[in-house]
């Protein structure tokens, strides 16, 4: 299989999920050795990042299609493919068909059936902790602290990913 954005992002995801791994430490490592150009540097990167934030929310995403536990390889490969049809912008052909390329022969068929459905059926968010997220514990200490209103705000700013800038001397 060639590289590309969605396999380094599925090696650092496979990283950080299983084997404790932090993305800032990680995905460097493998960008580096690898041979992707600049956009899918950075495409490889936002899946990376965005998987990992919004990880609660791929998880219930997913959850409403599987009967039983998957593997942990194939749970990140579908958390992978949640996040670029629900958060990531990706045409859902685009992310369900280089999403279910990654998978193993053997469990292919099970991907593809579980994106499909996530690309196909509207989500009723159970509370909005979930939708963005967070910790139940964080969501209601920002509801405690402030009104329902502006916890809300505050809880979907900190999810929009920073913007990046490169200072003068070419640090990032």
């Amino acid at each position: 299989m060639s590289e590309t954005s969605r396999s380094i992002a599925l090696s650092a995801l496979m990283r950080i999920d299983h084997d404790g791994a932090y993305a800032n430490l990680v995905l460097p490592t493998i960008l580096s050795r690898s041979k992707l150009s600049d956009a899918d540097r950075r495409f490889a990167t936002d899946l990376v990042y965005g998987t990992t934030r919004m990880r609660r929310a791929c998880d219930a995403l997913i959850d409403r299609f599987v009967m039983s536990e998957p593997d942990d390889a194939t749970r990140t490969l579908l958390r992978l493919g949640a996040y670029q049809l629900v958060f990531g912008g990706v045409p859902p052909h685009a992310a369900v068909s280089a999403t279910v390329d990654l998978a193993p022969r053997k469990t292919s068929g099970f991907v593809n059936a579980v994106l499909r459905k996530v690309s196909t059926v509207t989500m009723i968010w159970p509370q909005d902790a979930v939708r963005l997220s967070y910790p139940d514990w964080i969501a209601q200490r920002f509801h405690k602290e402030m009104s329902a209103e502006d916890a809300l705000m505050s809880l979907e700013r900190m999810n929009v990913p920073p913007p990046v800038s490169m200072r003068s001397d070419g640090y990032v």
